[in-house]
């Protein structure tokens, strides 16, 4: 086809003007001829030098017509012919730009659709995610806190149970408190409910709830909790209060049911860059600690924060938990209470 075209470029110049003349008729066909021929490439740079030798083949070959025939040269038909040629290169240009531009349109279209679609795929991934991070967020609420509770509501049951042959007045204080204690339960359920529904929890100091923790636990749970501050205390956000009171909870917690301890120590330490957090009890210490629920809760919460957790014997033979955890970056230092423990 490219070389019928060429030899009809040719045809139409030479025999279009000895029959026409070389008027409009053949410096059109000329043109149109030189469209079909230039539609063939696609570079440009191929298209610019086929363009510049069909203008040097139409010249030569009217020129050489015009010589042979009338020993002169017809400028002005050379001229208009020529803006035919150049006008064809002009229009095949701006077509390949439309199909070069009409491809990558196509393209990108491909690649949206293809995009949209490891969209949905990501979206349903997130989501399932988001529920597996949900029911595990669940029942980690629920694992620290009624946990907490049902093991000092186990201590006082036993206690109520023998003292109900010997002390019938002392079973019976004993069993209201006993009552107090599934309440306590029921509101860290409800607690736990509220925090899960991503209800907002209000900043405090951390020490105020742990000195009320450790006194519970000394009362209700039979061990000894003593508690202590280093440092400024500083006013926590909520959901990190929240995390460092649940980790000294399980810590309390395990002491009591795997160590069975007499006594605990909460010690608390605040720095310019964050807080530490160290549990310690005189329980039954294993010589190879294996995290359980309880303690892989642990980990995760510390984790969350960036902060980092230590488990085991220290050089008192004693079991520590130890969590270090830093401010948040969005922390200014906030409100600072001065304490000296208690």
């Amino acid at each position: 086809m490219f070389h019928l075209l060429i030899l009809d470029f040719l045809v139409s110049a030479a025999y279009g003007y000895i029959f026409i003349g070389g008027h409009f008729p053949n410096q059109l066909f000329v043109g149109v001829t030189a469209l079909a021929i230039l539609m063939f490439f696609n570079n440009f740079r191929m298209l610019i030098i086929t363009c510049i030798f069909l203008l040097i083949l139409y010249l030569v070959t009217m020129g050489s017509v015009d010589w042979y025939l009338y020993k002169q040269f017809d400028s002005m038909s050379y001229f208009i012919t020529c803006s035919f040629i150049i006008f064809a290169g002009i229009v095949s240009t701006l077509i390949h730009f439309y199909q070069k531009a009409r491809k990558d349109t196509l393209k990108l279209y491909e690649q949206l659709m293809e995009s949209h679609e490891h969209l949905q795929e990501y979206a349903i991934k997130a989501e399932e995610w988001a529920v597996s991070r949900e029911r595990v967020r669940i029942a980690r609420e629920i694992h620290d806190t009624v946990g907490h509770t049902l093991t000092s509501l186990i201590v006082q049951m036993q206690a109520a149970r023998k003292l109900s042959q010997v002390d019938a007045k002392r079973s019976e204080s004993v069993y209201l408190e006993c009552e107090d204690l599934v309440r306590s339960a029921l509101q860290e359920v409800r607690f736990a409910v509220r925090t899960i529904r991503d209800e907002p929890v209000q900043p405090m100091f951390l020490h105020e709830s742990l000195d009320k923790l450790s006194v519970e636990f000394t009362k209700y749970a039979e061990v000894g909790t003593r508690f202590e501050v280093e440092g400024s205390a500083v006013m926590l956000p909520g959901e990190l209060q929240l995390t460092a009171y649940r980790i000294v909870q399980e810590s309390l917690t395990n002491a009591k049911k795997h160590a069975d301890a007499a006594h605990a120590l909460i010690r608390i330490g605040y720095s310019e860059s964050g807080f530490s957090i160290c549990i310690s009890n005189d329980g039954d210490v294993p010589d190879e600690v294996k995290p359980g629920f309880g303690l892989l809760n642990l980990q995760e919460r510390v984790k969350e924060w960036n902060g980092r957790v230590t488990f085991g014997k220290d050089d008192h033979m004693q079991f520590v938990v130890q969590a270090n955890i830093p401010y948040p970056n969005t922390h200014t230092g906030g409100q600072v209470l001065e304490s000296t423990g208690s």
